[in-house]
């Protein structure tokens, strides 16, 4: 299958966008807890879950295939739980990193998941400018 050089750009912007909200979320975690239980400020979260993914418009979507759209609706919304979690709840410390460490553990499965999806699309697509 050969996809327009809009959709390859369109998968890279999606990619590097889940690796570096996946990266700030999992590689992260103990820091804004921490920041989280100690000056019980929910401020620092802006920047945890910022995306461009929310930009995406449905139009762009609509050039994906329904494997990649399905999987980059489960990963973003798993995304879109914990920082809704972590925004309203009002559990224990304890509780929260109990809570948030297997929320993470989800983010980052419903991640691999996803690049694998986007790589496969990319890789489609090179193999395709080839020959």
């Amino acid at each position: 299958m050969r996809i327009s050089k809009e959709v390859s750009r369109l998968l890279i912007i999606l990619r590097q966008d889940a690796a570096r909200l996946a990266d700030k979320i999992i590689h992260r975690e103990r820091e804004y807890l921490q920041i989280l239980s100690m000056k019980r400020t929910r401020e620092h979260f802006n920047a945890i879950f910022r995306s461009n993914f929310k930009t995406i418009t449905v139009a762009q979507l609509m050039l994906l295939s329904e494997e990649l759209i399905v999987n980059l609706e489960d990963f973003y919304n798993t995304v879109d739980d914990l920082h809704w979690y972590l925004a309203h709840t009002e559990d224990m410390p304890a509780t929260i990193e109990d809570k948030v460490h297997a929320m993470v553990k989800m983010v980052k499965n419903k991640y691999e998941q996803l690049n694998l999806y986007l790589n496969a699309e990319l890789e489609t697509h090179e193999e395709s400018a080839i020959a």
